[in-house]
């Protein structure tokens, strides 16, 4: 059974300004977001990611390009028409309304009935754990509580996409931590279709079903948190998420999923390999800080002086110069001791599972 998608973009592009001054904010997108997952855009500042937004909001036009929602072409639809809410970083609730004021406006320009009004400010509000605070005004909440009042506000008219851009990017880390949680808890509960935007890369690892990756316009890779961050297929997307080593290396040889890589120390390691690699081509391989292990083997294929040791309580993070690859990064749980004695100044070998090596397509 084909799967059911909620939003569709086909070759979208956006363009804004002409000749000299033309920015092409968005390049040829296309993507699909499956109803009811918590999909997720992220990528550094003017990557596209709150254009493709604004553009699923009705708050643009695409310039080339196609968006359909549930099978409908989006083109030339004004937000209010739209079956989508968005909740911005603002939060922009009404300063002079109280809490069920605001959670119940959008219900009453929509002329729904008074009773049917107060059943829903009542089921949001308790869908958010605000119950009791429909009397107060935002300025009596806490940060954290308005954006809950926010987020009721947005889903009291049960819109079948919520859009949120950067939503807890003004809060502190505690409690942005916290509302992570609480904002994946009300979409498995509400079922309804989340698009996020983020550059926050914890963020979208920790909430997302599927996100893209975006750069210059463009969606680099899409795929699961897990996909993405194991199997990053460009140094873009393996250095933007999360910490990586990259390492030029050349081909030895490459038989199906597995290869043989030369370091520039002569070192030859094994990893996973991908299609159309040859013996003597020149990669980039990545390999994340947890996956290696700092060694008392002599015959470790890189070796090193540890430049820099940091406790972060969990784990310890151990900078190593390495001859011709340069700082290299090594993360150790901090359990059973092991290597955790290691300290600056010390001469150590680094190893790595061949599984642990990922070779990149550029």
């Amino acid at each position: 059974m084909a799967e059911n998608i909620a939003i569709d973009l086909r070759a979208v592009s956006k363009v804004f300004g002409s000749g000299p001054d033309e920015v092409r904010a968005l390049d040829a997108v296309s993507l699909q977001i499956r109803d009811g997952e918590f999909f997720t855009l992220l990528g550094p500042s003017g990557c596209g990611k709150t254009t493709l937004l604004r553009l699923l909001a009705g708050f643009e036009q695409p310039t080339q390009g196609e968006i359909r929602l549930h099978g409908q072409e989006l083109s030339g639809l004004p937000p209010f028409r739209r079956p989508v809410n968005t909740v911005f970083q603002s939060y922009a609730l009404f300063p002079h309304m109280t809490v069920a004021q605001n959670v119940s406006f959008g219900l009453e320009m929509q002329g729904t009935s008074k009773a049917e009004i107060g059943r829903r400010v009542d089921e949001m509000l308790e869908l958010v754990k605000l119950a009791g605070y429909g009397r107060r005004k935002p300025a009596q909440l806490s940060g954290g509580q308005q954006q809950r009042v926010a987020l009721a506000r947005a889903l009291a008219n049960r819109p079948k996409v919520l859009l949120l851009d950067e939503p807890l990017s003004a809060l502190d880390l505690k409690l942005r931590k916290e509302m992570q949680i609480e904002l994946k808890r009300l979409q498995n509960d509400t079922g309804i279709t989340f698009v996020f935007v983020t550059h926050d890369q914890e963020e979208a690892l920790t909430m997302s079903d599927r996100l893209v990756v975006m750069d210059s316009g463009k969606a680099l890779q899409i795929g699961s948190p897990r996909e993405i961050y194991e199997h990053p297929e460009n140094r873009f997307v393996a250095d933007f998420i999360g910490e990586t080593n990259l390492l030029v290396a050349r081909v030895d040889s490459a038989d199906g999923e597995s290869g043989t890589f030369r370091l520039p120390s002569g070192a030859r390691v094994q990893g996973r390999s991908r299609d159309g690699l040859s013996a003597g081509a020149e990669v980039t391989l990545a390999l994340r800080p947890e996956r290696a292990e700092l060694s008392d083997d002599p015959d470790a294929p890189l070796r090193g002086r540890i430049e820099n040791v940091v406790y972060f309580g969990t784990d310890t993070l151990y900078q190593v110069s390495v001859n011709e690859v340069g700082l290299f990064r090594v993360r150790s749980q901090n359990v059973n001791g092991g290597m955790a004695a290691a300290g600056i100044g010390s001469t150590v070998g680094i190893s790595f599972a061949p599984d642990a090596i990922q070779v990149l397509r550029d």
